[in-house]
């Protein structure tokens, strides 16, 4: 009988410990662009949420550095991710933008532009009335120079490519894959 209980206690703990976590982000608020995780190569970044309700959200972009000897030193997302939060510096880039949806389905889009290779993370917190976060979705992403596209052929060093790419992303985002 002891065991039984102590084995509902650590169930319940779970239970409850994971949907704390889960409920941080918002399931209205989608980064469409770029797709968290992945690597863009451009010296521009854009941008784009998508509300699935009517909501209040603060977008910014900051750069992730790693602090090595009091210096910041880019790295790639796979360094990124092993480095402890300590060894991490977030640097702001650009203004943080507000934006109020009032229909069900909107998009916001920002372009962040003369970016330099690094991880970078998209932050949108849900805000109430209040101006109090309630929500915080988060994206990283890695930027490195265009002339690194392993894929650097005609059609994707064309102009069209990163607008082909956004609404390539987008239609995922909305119809799955």
């Amino acid at each position: 009988m002891r065991k039984y209980t102590i084995a509902v206690i650590v169930i319940l703990l779970f239970l409850l410990s994971a949907s704390t976590v889960f409920a941080t982000a918002n399931p209205y608020v989608t980064i469409v662009n770029p797709v968290s995780g992945s690597t863009v190569y451009s010296n521009n970044l854009l941008v784009s949420v998508r509300m699935t309700a009517p909501v209040s959200v603060r977008v910014s972009v900051t750069q992730q550095v790693k602090v090595v000897d009091g210096n910041n030193v880019n790295i790639s997302l796979a360094a990124y991710e092993r480095a402890d939060e300590s060894e991490i510096r977030s640097i702001p880039i650009g203004t943080t933008e507000n934006f109020t949806s009032t229909n069900n389905l909107s998009f916001y889009t920002k372009q962040v532009q003369n970016v330099t290779p690094g991880v970078y993370r998209i932050t949108v917190e849900t805000i109430n009335a209040d101006g109090n976060v309630i929500h915080t979705n988060s994206s990283p992403v890695e930027i490195r120079a265009r002339e690194e596209n392993p894929a650097n052929t005609a059609a994707a060093a064309s102009q069209s490519s990163g607008t082909t790419q956004f609404l390539t992303n987008i239609l995922r985002a909305i119809f799955g894959n």
